[in-house]
């Protein structure tokens, strides 16, 4: 499978998980914006993201504690998503009960100027 089909480099296509390959080879357009709000299109996840990356979240209550109170149920599959994505990462805290952090990823990572810039948009605008 090449770039062409899947719509990632073959260096990218070795570490992102095989749901997420497989969710790319049926893209809806070759447009990287269409592509990118796919993923990351609704107000939630761009938000988990944001608190992951400038505001150190990392467990289930660090996100549930935020201003904006992300519903359990959308959290939760959001979470899942985005680490399936490779965006961040799952690790376990402590195993009695065991407890989960989500960490950003080098990938998770790229997405700071994006959040950067619909900040200052945002600011500046709205």
């Amino acid at each position: 499978m090449d770039k062409q089909t899947t719509g990632v480099s073959n260096k990218a296509a070795k570490t992102v998980p095989n749901e997420v390959k497989a969710a790319l080879r049926v893209k809806r357009s070759d447009c990287g914006i269409a592509s990118a709000l796919d993923l990351i299109g609704d107000k939630w996840t761009l938000l988990i993201m944001r608190d992951a990356l400038f505001f150190d979240c990392r467990t289930f209550a660090d996100f549930c504690d935020r201003p904006e109170r992300i519903p359990t149920n959308l959290l939760s599959e959001r979470l899942k998503r985005l680490v399936t994505f490779g965006a961040l990462e799952k690790v376990a805290y402590q195993s009695k009960p065991q407890r989960f952090e989500y960490v950003p990823t080098k990938l998770g990572n790229e997405m700071k100027p994006l959040l950067k810039e619909l900040r200052a948009f945002g600011d500046a605008n709205l």
